[in-house]
């Protein structure tokens, strides 16, 4: 079994500027912990891949395609490949969300500028 502790986690800052943490990966899946903090945005970009957000606290809106929609702790929202998606910070608040990508955007044989990018952003503590 294998236990893996958010908090311990080293984070860094990801091409769009959010505060991230690589949570877990393989072929089929990866996960990764967004920290926005108050008013921060993650800016609408699509990806080909299905996603699904789960909020861990805080609260914030999350688009896709041409919806939005203000959530807060252990909602779930589902991305379709190929829809644009954006995630904002309420005022006040930090929002933390963990984004659950299937089939790993990392799966070997995958070509994708974004995430060559993502995966060699340098590591940045904060105490945050």
């Amino acid at each position: 079994m294998q236990v893996i502790k958010l908090n311990e986690l080293q984070q860094f800052v990801s091409p769009h500027g959010i505060h991230a943490r690589k949570v877990f990966n393989t072929n089929d899946v990866n996960i990764m912990n967004l920290v926005l903090h108050p008013g921060e945005v993650n800016p609408p970009h699509a990806s080909d891949i299905d996603m699904l957000f789960y909020v861990i606290r805080g609260k914030g809106k999350i688009s896709v395609d041409n919806e939005s929609m203000i959530v807060g702790p252990t909602d779930i929202v589902y991305n379709p490949k190929n829809l644009a998606h954006g995630l904002y910070a309420s005022e006040g608040e930090e929002f933390e969300v963990l984004v659950i990508k299937v089939p790993s955007p990392f799966k070997k044989g995958r070509r994708n500028l974004y995430l060559i990018l993502q995966a060699s952003a340098p590591i940045v503590h904060t105490d945050h």
